[in-house]
């Protein structure tokens, strides 16, 4: 039996009104709720949907900060910058104070901007145990079980550090990260996970099997609150 905390929707559209319930909860608590957003094919549908929607008003975007879990080492403008994606698709639309928004600095030398990411997110957040607490992160998974630039056989699990540097295992793309001890002390963390193609992972993960001791997004769980899978059908196939 699996203890996986997860939801299952029909289509990538359910979860992402799911997730656009939440922003519009998160932002009527009355005070800086702190968000940490992934990239890729569902945030971006989530981006374009917030924007063209009713939620573009009615969200109160003046509460909510957002920041990244991971960024390319690119220029903003690049096409692989999540932060690009992001603004193009949502910023650029809507009424949200510019202090709100704290990007990791891809077009920088990468060991100086996990630094300076680093005392950002230690300045801004609240703090516990020496860590900043996140309201809520949300993460994608890799078919190879990855997480933010969390890989397999890559990621120091032990560390206290709450930024790192990351390289891509194939394209060796250096990459800036969240690490597996700052997303464990997040009070929310939200995987979405679409697709037939992660559906073996998926059981693997839900099945304790030996092959996800590897895998990142097996591993890094919230400490603080809760952790949930946000999966449509075709990713959920093989569960039981």
């Amino acid at each position: 039996m699996s203890e996986m905390n997860y939801h299952v929707f029909e289509s990538s559209a359910q979860v992402v009104e799911s997730l656009a319930k939440s922003l519009l909860e998160y932002s009527q608590l009355g005070r800086p709720v702190h968000i940490s957003l992934s990239g890729g094919s569902t945030p971006s549908q989530l981006f374009s949907y917030l924007a063209n929607s009713e939620y573009a008003y009615t969200i109160a975007w003046h509460n909510l900060h957002f920041w990244w879990g991971d960024e390319r080492c690119v220029a903003p403008d690049n096409e692989q910058s999540n932060y690009g994606q992001a603004k193009a698709q949502l910023f650029d639309h809507i009424s949200i104070p510019a202090a709100n928004i704290h990007r990791i600095r891809g077009e920088d030398f990468a060991a100086l901007e996990a630094v300076r990411f680093a005392e950002e997110m230690r300045t801004a957040i609240p703090m516990q145990d020496d860590t900043p607490v996140f309201d809520w992160i949300l993460l994608g998974m890799g078919t190879d079980g990855h997480t933010a630039s969390l890989f397999p056989g890559q990621t120091d699990y032990e560390t206290t550090e709450i930024a790192t540097i990351a390289a891509h295992p194939e394209t060796r793309q250096i990459r800036v990260s969240k690490t597996a001890h700052l997303l464990a002390s997040a009070k929310r963390l939200t995987y979405l996970v679409l697709g037939e193609s992660k559906a073996p992972v998926l059981k693997q993960i839900a099945d304790h099997a030996a092959e996800a001791a590897m895998y990142p997004a097996a591993k890094v769980k919230s400490k603080l609150g809760i952790t949930e899978w946000y999966l449509d059908s075709e990713a959920a196939k093989e569960l039981a």
